[in-house]
Formats: structure tokens, C-alpha cells, sequence
């Protein structure tokens, strides 16, 4: 078990499969195979829910489909300018020490 970055964390044990209806059960057992009464440590055991943009927070799923669709649309507007206007390759006139400046 690798050491967490941020002092409290969550660690995926297992998954529940099938969907659990109001009332239902659930037993579980539970082993003390790392001991952390060392370092006074606590361990809790979280029921939670994901949805399709991750854990328990959405804000990382969000971030990432923005970032995508910046990098997308500024791709598109990329080839679009390359279409309408190509520039020839290797052409020394963009470059600063080549320009005449002022015009002489």
C-alpha cells in the first residue's frame, strides 16, 4: 500500500454490482490488516455513488470535458485558418531579423 498524498483519502476496496432497493442489508466483514493505532489512523467504510463524470465530486470530470473542448474548438479554428489562408512551408518571411523594417 503506497502512502497517500493528502491525509485523508479514500481507497476503492470493491463494487457493488447489482442495484440496492430501499430496506436492503448489506453485512460486511472487516480485517485489521494494516495496523494504525501507530500514528493514531482511522478507518471508516463509505457506501458511496459515481456517476458517468467520476466520484464523489464532479468537478474533475468537468474540468477535464471544458479542457477538451477548448483544445477541440481551438483545432478546428487552427485548420480552418490553414485552409482559407495556407502558409508556404519554410518561409523565411515571418521571421523578425528578415522583415525590412520602416519600409527601406
Amino acid at each position: 500500500m503506497r502512502t497517500a498524498a493528502l491525509p485523508t483519502f479514500r481507497k476503492l476496496y470493491g463494487k457493488i454490482e447489482t442495484d440496492l432497493e430501499n430496506g436492503h442489508t448489506i453485512h460486511v466483514t472487516l480485517h485489521n490488516n494494516y495496523n494504525t493505532y501507530s500514528f493514531s489512523g482511522k478507518k471508516n467504510l463509505v457506501l458511496s455513488t459515481t456517476s458517468w463524470l467520476g466520484g464523489k465530486s464532479d468537478f474533475l470530470g468537468i474540468a477535464y470535458l471544458t479542457v477538451g473542448g477548448i483544445c477541440f474548438f481551438l483545432a478546428l479554428t487552427c485548420t480552418m485558418m490553414y485552409l482559407v489562408k495556407p502558409r508556404r512551408l519554410g518561409d523565411p518571411s515571418y521571421l523578425s531579423w528578415n522583415r525590412n523594417p520602416g519600409g527601406r
